[in-house]
């Protein structure tokens, strides 16, 4: 049996997944129809480029909670190959726990305070008047996935450095 942690991680790697696939649908429609709107109908659809800067934003922040927690994202790798396997395990914990505060910090704190400003003083989107604050969520979303895949990273570390030392 799938311990409760291995469970929950793949639904988190699933949920990410689809909602980026999701976003960058929604993304491809909405530039289909600005080119379909501008070339054929000769009327362009005002609310399209707005839409799809939003969508872009949305799929490249979330996009890179995703692929950290795939380790898809850009590393130096090079140099960790180069340690045994005790000292990489230790370079990671210190690389996890820094994207993790780093995510905590900047984008948990720093995208909260952008959504609560946007919604505090009522800004709307130029064309949509929709509020920003929907547009800033990406941030705080985005930070808490990433915090969850540090801590799952660190706590493998530190289980592999356990079963090393056992040794």
């Amino acid at each position: 049996m799938k311990s409760f942690f291995k469970v929950l991680s793949e639904w988190r790697n699933k949920i990410l997944g689809y909602f980026v696939i999701s976003i960058v649908g929604v993304m491809v429609i909405t530039v289909l129809w600005q080119v379909f709107t501008r070339l054929v109908l000769r009327s362009p659809a005002v609310w399209t480029e707005e839409t799809s800067t939003y969508m872009l934003m949305w799929c490249g922040v979330v996009g890179t909670a995703y692929a950290y927690g795939q380790k898809a994202h850009i590393g130096m790798e090079y140099f960790a190959y180069k340690l045994n396997d005790r000292h990489r395990s230790m370079l990671e914990i210190v690389i996890a726990f820094l994207v993790g505060f780093f995510a905590f910090r900047v984008m948990l704190v720093g995208g909260m305070n952008f959504v609560r400003n946007a919604f505090v003083n009522h800004q709307t989107s130029p064309t949509m008047g929709i509020p920003t604050g929907y547009l800033y969520l990406c941030l705080p979303i985005s930070a808490f996935f990433i915090i969850t895949y540090a801590i799952e990273f660190i706590s493998k570390d530190i289980a592999f450095l356990a079963r090393k030392g056992e040794k």
